[in-house]
């Protein structure tokens, strides 16, 4: 964090298994750059590429903009908005559904999560959202800083006990 700048990484832009194959890609493409180093270099840029995308935003509170970024290569890219001022950050909940299949028989599997996700409200009513975690109190500790160095205030809409 810059002094008038609060970064906030949302996550990775890519699921695990994506980043699993572009960091076994990429050892591959280590091991082969002797023999074949153009194609060796562009295995090594394509897993570098999935290793690092991520996304998040970043509050300038000087300039009063924040932008929501993309980031490859430690590059951030997105448009800054200026707004004019943040009301509050709450807390709410959402449910997610995952059905995954094995690769040798027919039969799924359903897995069900409760999700905590952390936004901010501008005094213009737009809603961003800045985080989100399975673990409530991992989230309510990460948007306490957040809501301390912006000085607002943090509420606790989802009803669900810690």
């Amino acid at each position: 964090m810059r002094k008038n700048k609060i970064d906030i990484k949302y996550g990775s832009l890519f699921p695990w298994p994506f980043q699993l194959i572009a960091v076994l890609v990429f050892i591959a493409a280590v091991s082969l750059v002797t023999e074949k180093p153009a194609l060796s270099i562009l295995f090594m840029i394509a897993g570098v590429f999935i290793i690092s995308g991520y996304e998040g935003t970043e509050i300038d509170i000087a300039a009063k903009t924040y932008k929501e970024y993309k980031s490859f290569f430690l590059i951030k890219t997105g448009n800054s908005v200026s707004y004019s001022g943040i009301e509050k950050i709450f807390i709410n909940t959402s449910k997610t559904r995952q059905q995954l299949y094995t690769a040798h028989t027919t039969k799924s599997s359903i897995y069900e999560n409760i999700e905590f996700n952390g936004f901010l409200k501008f005094d213009d009513g737009e809603k961003i959202q800045l985080l989100t975690r399975r673990n409530k109190k991992e989230l309510i500790k990460a948007l306490e800083k957040i809501s301390a160095l912006l000085q607002v205030s943090l509420e606790d809409n989802t009803g669900v006990e810690e």
